[in-house]
């Protein structure tokens, strides 16, 4: 026999390898997640529902339809969700999908981006500092007239205190001092006549009046004298604390304000209170041994 005659060794396929089908195509990610899907009993609504993801995406989604271009990220973000929720492995599902590629600007990105330059230009532009519009400096005006009304009360309270502390300290006109030189002697009648007989020197009614008015305008409205250990609180008609402390024996405390005033007072068997220099009766708005009284 020849070498012609021998069979040649590589070209016989065997018979055991001819008679193997060919494998069965994989299941497409579609098919994946379908049959995950019906495996655990579940509808497109109910998953829907669970997932808040709409009916016709997942729909799409076991189409095969899924997205690409600059919505291929999140469209991919949101099948791997899908996946791990049936039970699948969402990086082996991810990976028979699109892989995102750098990509250079599409067409008209030049345009766009030079459409975005011009925009933060103007952006730039419009936030640099510059003249300040009269709309802010009327609206500064507007919050500066606020505060001043909303703190007049407390300012008014101060300067009415601060002129009564002046005129305190102010010292007071008095008579002229009388001569340092000896005085003359007098005749006998005249030593004889009794001092109160004597003229006195015309008065002042000016500044006594002056005086008078200060003294009454610094009078307080309401004092809190303390025999025991106390709590006073006094707000005005604004809700303002005027006053909110302790009080211990002996002590005291004055109230300046405008008025009506709510008083409470926090032992009121311990607390003697003054109203306009009168003592007030704590004793009919006493409950429980606190007093809470208004004044008008």
């Amino acid at each position: 026999m020849t070498d012609a005659d021998e069979p040649r060794m590589g070209l016989r396929v065997p018979s055991e390898l001819a008679d193997v089908p060919l494998a069965e195509k994989a299941p497409s990610v579609g098919q994946q997640l379908q049959r995950a899907r019906l495996d655990l009993g579940m509808s497109l609504e109910s998953l829907s529902a669970r997932l808040k993801v709409s009916v016709p995406r997942l729909q799409a989604f076991e189409n095969n339809q899924f997205e690409k271009g600059h919505n291929l990220h999140s469209g991919r973000a949101m099948v791997a969700s899908v996946a791990r929720f049936l039970g699948l492995d969402a990086q082996a599902v991810l990976a028979q999908l699109p892989q995102p590629t750098p990509q250079g600007p599409a067409p008209g990105m030049h345009e766009a981006a030079g459409g975005f330059a011009k925009e933060t230009r103007r952006t730039m532009l419009r936030d640099a500092p510059g003249p300040v519009s009269p709309v802010w400096w009327i609206a500064l005006v507007l919050l500066l007239l606020a505060g001043l009304i909303y703190f007049y009360p407390q300012i008014a309270q101060i300067a009415q205190m601060g002129q009564a502390a002046l005129t305190a300290a102010a010292p007071q006109p008095s008579a002229p001092a009388a001569p340092a030189t000896q005085p003359e002697p007098q005749d006998a009648a005249v030593q004889a006549m009794p001092a109160a007989s004597m003229p006195e020197a015309p008065a002042l009614p000016t500044a006594l009046d002056r005086g008078a008015s200060t003294l009454k305008l610094a009078q307080p409205v309401l004092v809190f004298k303390a025999r025991g250990s106390t709590w006073i609180e006094v707000t005005d008609a604004k809700g303002t604390v005027l006053l909110r402390r302790t009080l211990a024996a002996a002590e005291a405390a004055e109230v300046l304000g405008d008025l009506p005033l709510v008083v409470v007072v926090g032992r009121a068997d311990h607390t003697d209170v003054w109203l306009r220099g009168v003592l007030f009766s704590l004793e009919t708005h006493t409950q429980d041994n606190v007093a809470r009284f208004k004044v008008p």
